[in-house]
């Protein structure tokens, strides 16, 4: 028995190994020339720096050149900057900074499940498997965008609510209460974790469970309302319509968003690991409704995915990635209770079947993505333009979308000569902005870079181009 037990242990560190070559392959990659590629990359990167060099949770990239309503973070929230810019202090600024900082918070809580008390060397090393066979930790460890801190987070989750179910202890239940409002701070669904804690015994009974229920509910919407900054969807949307009481419209918007959603589930996909990842989802639910359900861990996973999904089905999204992104670290803590919990093989072998069945498929994907970043493609801002940029009082820049597109606008400096933040509008959302004072464009015919400075509503432009 003990032979069979070594074997089994041989053939799983193997497993892991082939995983790992895979990361390290495209690792490999990297260099300090690696940088942010699109969209909300780079409001993660910029901001994240701008607190690394000032201090300040005020974006200077943003989406209508306000910010939130509370500190002036981006629509993000204030989180992400603080974490990366604070750990930057220790370890220094770059382009592998916030990569680094998310392999690193990963690989902490991967070592704290290790390190946890209970469970056999083999269900530890199945969890590692699953963590790290998993295709969206794969293809977001070269990304800029947090999603590795978001399955950190499920981890932590995991180990200190079982934690807690093992002892019941007052003390693990308030590090609980804390963590989930922590994780609530880096996305604010992680406050639908407050909905779990209605089915876990507590120093909170009967009826005044409902507490947990008006927390959950309540903590996602303040928090976006005061400190995101608001961009227009669904969500955002329903705040501002409720407030002018026209709750037909608000209802409307709701039904025909969920309408949307629905149709998506079963018609949006992006390459055969999508659909596989779709069906690695539905079969963790299904096997954890069917044989698991009892099981008090894996039912408190059930109420918080199933809050995130109704979420996302009646006022988010529900397709683009956004539904990969938001239910993969729940599903992940659902896959790391039926590893912990399982009596049979056969539901872990299916489950980890599927998931590194996903993790093959995205490797085409993941090469050329890599392909795209190494070397970067982007076009760099002109140092004349940069230094014309600097140069400037008080100014917020509107930047051209064909820059956005084309250009390392990560670049563009954070302050101007005088240590003064300088605020930049990425026009993504068609919606209402402040009045810029200068606008960056591109201008084809003479290839270069126009600096234009809005005065008593004429336009005066300033010139700026490569030599």
């Amino acid at each position: 028995m003990n032979f069979l037990k070594i074997e089994k242990l041989y053939y799983l560190l193997i497993l892991l190994a082939g995983i790992l070559a895979v990361y390290i392959y495209f690792f490999s990659f990297l260099d300090i020339n690696y940088s942010p590629y699109y969209g909300d990359e780079y409001f993660y990167f910029k901001n994240s720096e701008s607190f690394y060099l000032t201090n300040s949770l005020k974006a200077v990239f943003t989406y209508s050149g306000s910010g939130a309503k509370i500190f002036g973070a981006d629509a993000h929230g204030p989180a992400y900057p603080l974490i990366y810019g604070s750990i930057a202090k220790l370890i220094g600024w770059g382009g592998l900074t916030i990569p680094i900082i998310n392999l690193g918070i990963l690989m902490l809580a991967i070592l704290a499940m290790i390190w946890k008390n209970g469970g056999s060397k083999d269900t530890k090393l199945l969890q590692v498997i699953l963590v790290l066979g998993s295709p969206i930790t794969l293809f977001y460890s070269v990304t800029y965008l947090a999603e590795l801190l978001q399955i950190a987070g499920a981890i932590g989750l995991f180990i200190l609510m079982q934690r807690y179910l093992r002892k019941e202890k007052l003390h693990d239940f308030i590090y609980l209460i804390f963590f989930i409002f922590l994780l609530g701070t880096i996305r604010s669904t992680w406050f639908f974790a407050f909905f779990g804690l209605v089915v876990v015994p507590g120093p909170i009974k009967g009826n005044w469970k409902s507490i947990y229920v008006l927390v959950g509910l309540a903590l996602p919407f303040a928090f976006q309302h005061f400190f995101h900054e608001q961009v227009p969807n669904t969500f955002s949307d329903l705040g501002k319509i409720t407030e002018s009481r026209q709750y037909l419209v608000a209802f409307n918007s709701i039904i025909e968003n969920l309408r949307q959603n629905i149709s998506y589930i079963f018609t949006y996909s992006d390459g055969d690991f999508y659909a596989m990842q779709k069906v690695w989802f539905y079969t963790s639910l299904i096997i954890s409704i069917t044989i698991f359900r009892k099981d008090r861990l894996i039912l408190i996973g059930l109420v918080i995915l199933g809050s995130i999904v109704i979420f996302n089905l009646f006022i988010y999204k529900n397709y683009s990635w956004v539904d990969l992104r938001m239910y993969t670290p729940m599903i992940i803590f659902l896959n790391l209770g039926i590893i912990e919990n399982s009596v049979k093989k056969y539901p872990i072998v299916i489950l980890l079947t599927i998931n590194l069945f996903s993790f093959v498929l995205i490797l085409p994907l993941q090469k050329v993505i890599m392909n795209y970043r190494v070397p970067p493609r982007m076009v760099k801002i002109p140092l004349k333009t940069i230094s014309e940029v600097s140069k400037l009082d008080t100014s917020l820049i509107y930047i051209d979308t064909t820059l956005l597109s084309n250009y390392k606008i990560i670049d563009l400096p954070n302050l101007n000569t005088n240590n003064k933040p300088i605020i930049y509008i990425l026009p993504y959302y068609i919606m209402d902005t402040k009045k810029p004072s200068h606008y960056l464009v591109e201008v084809i015919d003479h290839s270069c870079v126009k600096l234009i400075k809005i005065l008593n509503q004429n336009i005066t432009p300033k010139v700026v181009c490569n030599e």
